[in-house]
């Protein structure tokens, strides 16, 4: 019986947090001043390189959309046969997109098309790459600005796992 009055205690007596964190855990975060919003990322010692193209100058906003993922290894070498899982979330929304991806290989050595990219809403977005295959696994992330003409040049580094 004590259990469950501590359980209940717990519940409604902790402070209010203004919807600083959502249902399954996830922490709303501002946008970072310093935002590198480059369309080319690497692992922190280089091992792997990621870029994106898309056939608009800026990302579009509200529109499906497609992207040409470009993978290199630090050699500069194309990675085939690689396992590629996409999130895309709005850190100071706490939530991602309407759409699930679909990504597949190309025919060109290190090319990956990714279909079905939707930025409903204008703001800070953050595409993260899980990328595995061949014994190893990397985390990329690109942080994109959609619907407010900006992009950054190329060139950042990631944190690698």
């Amino acid at each position: 019986m004590h259990w469950l009055l501590l359980v209940l205690l717990s519940i409604f007596a902790l402070p209010d947090t203004a919807g600083a964190m959502d249902a399954i855990g996830k922490v709303r975060r501002e946008r970072p001043a310093d935002l590198d919003a480059s369309t080319t990322v690497a692992t922190r010692y280089g091992t792997l390189q990621a870029s994106y193209e898309t056939d608009f100058p800026e990302l579009p906003l509200n529109s499906v959309h497609t992207w040409r993922l470009s993978l290199q290894d630090k050699n500069g070498l194309p990675v085939v046969g690689a396992d590629i899982d996409l999130t895309a979330d709005m850190p100071e929304h706490l939530h991602g997109m309407t759409t699930t991806p679909l990504i597949q290989e190309s025919d060109t050595p290190g090319l990956y098309l990714v279909r079905g990219m939707n930025f409903h809403m204008p703001g800070y977005w953050e595409v993260t790459l899980d990328i595995s295959g061949a014994g190893s696994r990397h985390l990329l992330r690109f942080n994109l600005i959609v619907g407010e003409s900006q992009r950054a040049p190329e060139g950042r580094k990631a944190d690698e796992s």
